[in-house]
Parts: structure tokens; sequence; C-alpha cells
């Protein structure tokens, strides 16, 4: 991560953790151990968050890729890897400070591995990976060839990205149906054999997974015909 990046990330971890803790320390019900553990503990979880995004990193050298996440590190040699590439980041509809466009290096039987800050938003992303791309293909070797059936695996797994974030737009989407639904069975007349199933509890609590299910089949059956 830059170091300009670094700033904006413990500003907000402090305002969440200040946010959070909050409402505990002015809450006269609970105890003051329990705000004390409550304290230390998120404390602690929001400076491994900080600690573990600032060391976070890929690291390229002789012997392959070295990918250092929040909570492993992760090897892949050259001859392992089956492609690298650029990939929209989904994700980034939800969040305007998010990079637009990812990287990732997939590695026998297609095992997916993001390249930590190799994005739009950290670097120049077409040169990092074209120049990312021309060393695996000369460490590689000619002796290397594609596993077999890696790239289906790779074609599924993102198949299956693809389709969660199409579930997720069918749930929000599904909230304006079901609470005009919600409120028709609340302010009218329904047949008694439907007043314990139109409950909003219901209504919300089985349309909004429905639809989520629904939306993640359909665009996932969608992107396998069509990928």
């Amino acid at each position: 991560m830059g170091a300009g990046r670094t700033v904006p990330v413990v500003v907000a971890v402090v305002l969440a953790t200040i946010g959070v803790l909050f409402p505990v320390w002015t809450d006269e019900e609970i105890a003051g151990w329990v705000k004390w553990l409550v304290t230390l503990g998120l404390v602690a979880f929001f400076a491994w968050l900080v600690i573990g995004s600032a060391r976070a990193a890929t690291v390229a050298d002789a012997a392959g890729l070295r990918v250092r996440g929040l909570v492993r590190v992760r090897r892949l040699a050259w001859t392992e890897i089956q492609d690298i590439r650029v990939e929209v980041n989904h994700g980034a509809a939800m969040n305007r400070n998010a990079p637009g466009l990812v990287s990732y290096a997939y590695g026998p039987r297609g095992r997916q591995v993001q390249l930590m800050y190799v994005d739009d938003a950290h670097v120049d992303l077409d040169r990092e990976i074209g120049f990312l791309r021309r060393v695996w293909e000369e460490r590689r070797g000619d002796a290397w060839a594609p596993d077999a059936g890696a790239a289906d695996r790779i074609g599924r797994g993102e198949a299956r990205r693809l389709a969660v974030m199409s579930g997720i737009s069918w749930a929000m989407l599904s909230f304006i149906p079901l609470t005009l639904l919600m409120l028709l069975a609340l302010f009218t007349k329904v047949p008694d054999a439907l007043k314990d199933v139109l409950t909003p509890w219901i209504i919300m609590g089985v349309g909004v997974p429905v639809a989520f299910l629904v939306g993640t089949c359909l665009s996932y059956l969608r992107e396998r015909r069509t990928g």
C-alpha cells in the first residue's frame, strides 16, 4: 500500500473505533469490565487490520510470486502459474474508494490468488501486468504446459463470482416489490389462510434470500452458457 493511502486507512479505523465504542461507554447499564473487554478487543482487532493492510504486498522474484495477505503468505512458482489476469472488481460498485480493476494469478487447478495492491488504484496496471506476464512466460521454461482443465475451473470461478454479485443485486432490488407486498398485507384485508404467511418477517426473511438464490443461479447458468 502506498504511503499516501495508509493515513486515510488509519483515520477511517480511528473514527470507526470511536463510533463503535462511544455508545458502549455512555451506556451506564454495561459493566465496567465489559466495557474494557470490548474496548481492548476492538482496538486489537482494528490495529491488526491496519498493520496487516500496511504489510500486505505482492513480491515478484526469480522463483515466482509471493503474495502476503492479511492472514497468510501464498507462494506461486512461475512454473505453477496458469494465467495472470486483470478483472473487474465487482465490489467496487458498493465502495467508491475501491479499485475498479484488480489482478489475479491462477495456480495449479485454477486456484485464484489476488495480487495485493496490483490494481488500478495503486499502480499503472497495464504496465505492471504486462511486465509480470513477460517474466512468467520467460521463467516458466519451454517445458511448461497448461494444467489440464485449469481454464475451465478458472471460468467456473469467474462465473461464480459474477453470479454472487448478480444475486446481491437481485436481493437489493427485491426490497421494493417485497415492501409493497408487506404494506399490502398490513393495510388491506387478506384471506385468513394468508394472514400467517404474509407477515413482514416472512415476506422479507424468505423473499430476499429467494431473490438472491434465483439471481445467483440464473446468472451462473448464463455465464457458463455464454462463457
